[in-house]
């Protein structure tokens, strides 16, 4: 019975591997700044360590040293705070290190048939999709991915069944830990310039990701990064199927386009799985959607309010003329907190294009999340809205003031949609909440 620690497991992924993990045998701690939030409500407290430090690596005081087997790491680590203490300690006594990808791929999908789904946008989606179609037709998934669940209300779950359906993150080469049976690919987009020098290394990562898939890919080639890839992609004996060829017919529960593409790869994973047609069809019809994805959150004085978490041009572009189908009449306001320095740099020109196109009455935006970076003045969320120069689109500062400045703005019937990936969902539901 191994012993696992997390280093930063108030992440969205990791915390999910954490819980399998502990669902699977594993005996489980972790820490991070600020461990307790809604991803970790699964753990003890005694479980969930604050800060970082060596001692946590002899929590369980049995003999002399380490009684931690195994240190699972957030890949943020690496760049973020490479001198960490619990990193250099476990590197000291000899602890096996692994990504908490490298983990959940090494003995969590052990003897596993895995599903992963990956793709610049529309992974998260995709996966929960794919999860409630094996779950309604009784095929009892494991499943990870990055956001809560509605019906399960974490964003995990641990199966009794061979299959384990992931959603597969591209950063740092993290998906390059999976082996899948079979590979969703919903698009590729240059993303993560933090880590990609350029869009020929991205699609690189992709590639060597479909080249470790051992069965089936099921991949939008109607998308121009997807078709590149895999013209290049050089390995054989997998089936390539093309689900931008059979789109869905039947109408959603939730709007976009890109729902019907995210939908319509999930119904191929449910053919290639051997489900009834209706089955797969009674599924996505009534799939509801995810945390932070279109996700309605309340009302404040008449408005009603959203979150989701794009934070690339191309998504906060989908999302807006989703957000205009929905809502033909309504005035619609958007609150938008940039993402890092680096991707707000190098796609400066598309967020440019998009803010100025996209179909909101008003769009408020935010200073830029730093994530993981810090601020080197190189570029800000002032600069991105002086280079818009529209009259609607307009800087709000820091979000320590954003609501006092939003709620004179707001009236009755509004939508008011906060997008990012970074703190505007709690200004949402601190909105609603007043």
């Amino acid at each position: 019975m191994k012993r696992v620690h997390f280093l930063g497991i108030g992440g969205s992924g990791a915390s999910a591997a954490a819980a399998i993990a502990q669902e699977q045998g594993f005996k489980v701690t972790g820490c991070d700044l600020e461990p307790q939030n809604e991803f970790t409500t699964q753990f003890k407290p005694s479980q969930l360590l604050k800060d970082h430090s060596p001692k946590h690596l002899a929590f369980h005081p049995k003999g002399a040293g380490s009684n931690v087997d195994i240190l699972a790491v957030t890949p943020a680590i690496y760049s973020l705070d490479p001198n960490n203490p619990e990193l250099s300690e476990a590197k000291r006594l000899g602890i096996e290190i692994l990504t908490w990808q490298q983990f959940l791929g090494k003995y969590l999908m052990k003897d596993k048939f895995v599903i992963a789904v990956a793709g610049t946008h529309g992974k998260t989606t995709t996966t929960a999709m794919i999860a409630k179609l094996l779950e309604d037709a009784g095929m009892d998934p494991t499943v990870e991915l990055g956001a809560i669940v509605p019906w399960w209300g974490t964003n995990y779950r641990v199966g009794k069944s061979r299959y384990f359906i992931v959603e597969a993150d591209e950063y740092n080469d993290n998906f390059l830990a999976f082996h899948p049976d079979i590979s969703v690919v919903t698009n590729i987009e240059m993303d993560h310039p933090e880590y990609f020098k350029d869009f020929e290394s991205y699609k690189e990562s992709f590639k060597k990701f479909l080249e470790s898939t051992k069965k089936t890919i099921i991949a939008n080639l109607s998308d121009p990064g997807v078709k590149q890839t895999l013209a290049s992609h050089m390995s054989s004996g997998n089936t390539v199927i093309n689900y931008s060829k059979h789109l869905i017919e039947f109408p959603l529960n939730i709007p976009g386009e890109f729902n019907r593409s995210n939908a319509s790869a999930a119904y191929q994973v449910g053919l290639k799985l051997g489900i009834k047609p209706q089955t797969i069809q009674k599924s996505l019809s009534s799939y509801p959607g995810v945390g932070r994805r279109f996700e309605y959150i309340g009302e404040y004085r008449g408005a009603k309010v959203y979150s989701d978490f794009g934070h690339h041009p191309t998504e906060i572009r989908e999302t807006m003329k989703a957000a205009r189908e929905k809502f033909t009449k309504s005035r619609i306001l958007l609150v938008y907190q940039p993402h890092m320095f680096s991707r707000t740099k190098a796609l400066f020109d598309d967020f440019i294009k998009v803010f100025r196109e996209a179909p909101a009455d008003k769009t408020y935006i935010i200073n830029i999340y730093p994530s993981r970076e810090i601020d080197t003045e190189s570029v800000s969320s002032r600069q991105l809205v002086d280079a818009v120069g529209k009259k609607s689109v307009v800087h709000i500062g820091s979000t320590d003031h954003a609501l006092e400045k939003l709620k004179p703005e707001i009236r009755k019937g509004d939508i008011v949609f906060f997008m990012s990936a970074g703190d505007t969902d709690k200004l949402a539901k601190e909105l609603v909440s007043v």
